[in-house]
């Protein structure tokens, strides 16, 4: 668009300048060959020789003029398309890039949280005494573990309140493993409480990770 009002301009300028010296040229002559018009056809001729000898070199000046123009002007145009198809291409591969990035992000939260769940349920191992204790204290290294390295891959808004639910998780799987080890028997109560901040966790991980 730009292109084309610059090349009307152009054109309407040069018409102008050309009328405009075409006038010059016809008032300087009849200035200093004022005889009236000629019935003479010698006179005609060297009138017209006259004309063409000023204009010609006049206009191939400006014939020159204008391709150097146009060709700047092309240059210029086909420089911003090339600019333009370049932002273009910039901006689609980091379109791409971002969608990659949040493709394997999901996919990294989505492992993370399957691990969770995993470990969790290992809390509720009661195959015998001895795997019973092992497992609890995986669970807690892995909770521990967690709160430094696996908060980073969720954006979580209560991240404290979370942090904390974690952190009472992992001192009430503490009292369970202390009691298993005393051979005593952990409250019914206990194992709500982490049932239920085991659920809660879990469902904040889930939510965060949808929600991204």
């Amino acid at each position: 668009m730009e292109y084309l009002k610059q090349s009307k301009k152009l054109q309407r300028n040069i018409i102008i300048c050309i009328v405009l010296l075409f006038i010059v040229i016809l008032a300087f002559y009849f200035y200093m060959f004022n005889s009236g018009l000629s019935k003479d056809s010698n006179s005609w001729s060297n009138f017209g020789d006259y004309v063409n000898g000023v204009l010609t070199p006049i206009l191939t000046a400006i014939n020159i003029y204008v391709f150097i123009k146009m060709t700047i002007a092309i240059s210029s145009l086909e420089e911003r398309r090339t600019i333009n198809a370049n932002a273009i291409e910039e901006a689609r591969l980091e379109k791409e890039m971002h969608h990659e990035k949040e493709m394997l992000m999901m996919q990294l939260r989505k492992q993370e949280i399957d691990t969770f769940v995993k470990q969790m349920n290992r809390i509720f191992d009661y195959s015998s005494k001895e795997n019973r204790i092992q497992s609890l204290q995986q669970v807690i290294d892995y909770l521990t573990s967690f709160c430094e390295t696996g908060f980073k891959w969720f954006n979580i808004d209560n991240n404290n309140h979370t942090k904390h639910r974690i952190g009472y998780l992992t001192v009430s799987l503490r009292t369970v493993l202390f009691d298993l080890e005393d051979n005593k028997q952990s409250s019914e109560e206990l194992f709500r409480k982490i049932y239920d901040a085991k659920a809660e966790i879990t469902n904040t991980l889930v939510e965060a990770a949808l929600k991204e």
